[in-house]
């Protein structure tokens, strides 16, 4: 059986230019994914003592143990590219229910002092929706 060693140069001419290589590269960091959990944990938490709730809440939206999402947080384990995907739409998704929230609560103030004065705010959650969006997307795709 004769084996063939893989030609790193040749895969990325051929597949995409270096520029996009490296950026994922470089997108994938264990501090990265553990700022993503430790965002998604302070989000999370409704007040002192409930800590063990959200980790478990956020362990649950991500797909992971409590414990291991704890470890990876505290820098214990490196997370793998699975792992970091998880939590990074993980975190996505916790924004896009903020925005979700922040979006109901401008109609409602919308209801109450008419749309004139949050015109501008509208434009700029809309957007900040759609660039979430496109982040999950992108995010999914892989």
């Amino acid at each position: 059986m004769h084996r063939q060693t893989s030609n790193h140069d040749k895969t990325i001419r051929k597949i995409e230019n270096r520029e996009m290589s490296m950026s994922t590269l470089e997108m994938f960091s264990p501090d990265i994914a553990r700022d993503y959990g430790r965002k998604m944990l302070e989000i999370e938490t409704r007040g002192n003592g409930d800590q063990l709730n959200a980790l478990e809440r956020v362990a649950r939206e991500v797909g992971m143990k409590p414990r291991a999402l704890r470890r990876l947080i505290n820098g214990e384990t490196m997370p793998t590219l699975t792992v970091f995907g998880r939590l990074r739409l993980g975190y996505l998704n916790l924004c896009e229910r903020r925005i979700k929230r922040l979006q109901h609560d401008l109609e409602v103030e919308k209801g109450r002092f008419g749309s004139d004065p949050f015109a501008d705010i509208d434009g700029r959650i809309s957007a900040l929706a759609e660039e979430v969006r496109r982040a999950k997307e992108a995010t999914k795709r892989g």
